[in-house]
């Protein structure tokens, strides 16, 4: 297993203290299933609320859920990076409740700049509109899609440039109690592998899905799924359950940059 871990700058308040376990079957099945069906907004409708019953129906709430690999059947429909093999990802889910709402973000994923999220963690994250750029902000149409120009700074000041497409789908659900509900549902991945200067840092495999579920108190509760394989120069020095515990970590910090940022921008 190589090391995965470039989404991650350690968020110091969950290092030592992340508790996750394997993903139940239900999610082992479903996550990558969102994943492809992100281009069918009637499957995507029955996977969320299958996720909404599943998050509902939980008994204990865990900080992270560690998945299997990527299967092939998750990727039908992208290009993935030449020579790689789906075995060596790593992945895993976390969820959370945010305090804004499902127009807040949406508003967010609007700004060319996404830099904002993190200045820290990306010295560029450039965001380029294909589709949907003047009608999914309002709700007039239902897809968008982007491309993105990034230099990321990882753990161990790693600093890794890639190009990262991600695209958005609003999409209509039924929850556990049968109540119409409101979601974005986003997927993104790499086609080409990212690698430093020097060669010896590179993320060779990312694909990730993102869950914006909105609530009737106005807020959202996301979810996010990362499978993603790198190589570091500090492959071999750190266990398998130091790198699961730093991808659930990471997820985490990517809910609360993107919280604090739509607070400090005002959106």
């Amino acid at each position: 297993m190589r090391a995965s871990i470039l989404v991650f700058a350690f968020p110091p308040l969950l290092l030592g203290c992340i508790h996750s376990v394997t993903a139940p079957l239900d999610l082992i099945t479903l996550a990558p299933q969102m994943f492809a069906d992100q281009d069918n907004p009637d499957e995507l409708s029955v996977d969320l609320g299958s996720l909404a019953i599943w998050l509902d129906s939980r008994s204990t709430i865990d900080d992270g859920y560690i998945l299997p690999s990527m299967p092939a059947s998750g990727v039908v429909d992208i290009v993935t990076p030449s020579g790689t093999s789906l075995a060596d990802t790593m992945g895993g889910l976390a969820d959370a409740q945010s305090t804004a709402t499902l127009q807040q973000h949406v508003d967010f994923i609007m700004l060319p700049d996404q830099t904002v999220v993190n200045p820290n963690d990306y010295s560029r994250f450039d965001r380029t509109f294909i589709e949907g750029e003047d009608c999914f902000a309002d709700g007039s149409c239902d897809r968008l899609v982007t491309e993105n120009d990034m230099v990321k700074t990882a753990a161990f000041d790693v600093t890794i440039p890639y190009f990262y497409f991600k695209d958005y789908q609003r999409v209509a659900f039924l929850d556990s109690d049968g109540t119409e509900r409101d979601a974005v549902v986003s997927r993104g991945w790499i086609e080409e592998e990212g690698w430093d200067d020097a060669g010896s840092n590179g993320l060779i495999q990312s694909y990730t899905l993102d869950v914006f579920m909105d609530s009737p108190e106005g807020t959202v509760h996301r979810s996010q799924a990362l499978w993603t394989e790198m190589v570091l120069s500090i492959d071999g020095l750190v266990s398998e359950k130091f790198l699961e515990d730093q991808l659930i970590s990471g997820l985490h910090g990517v809910f609360t940059d993107t919280d604090t940022a739509i607070a400090d921008l005002g959106l």
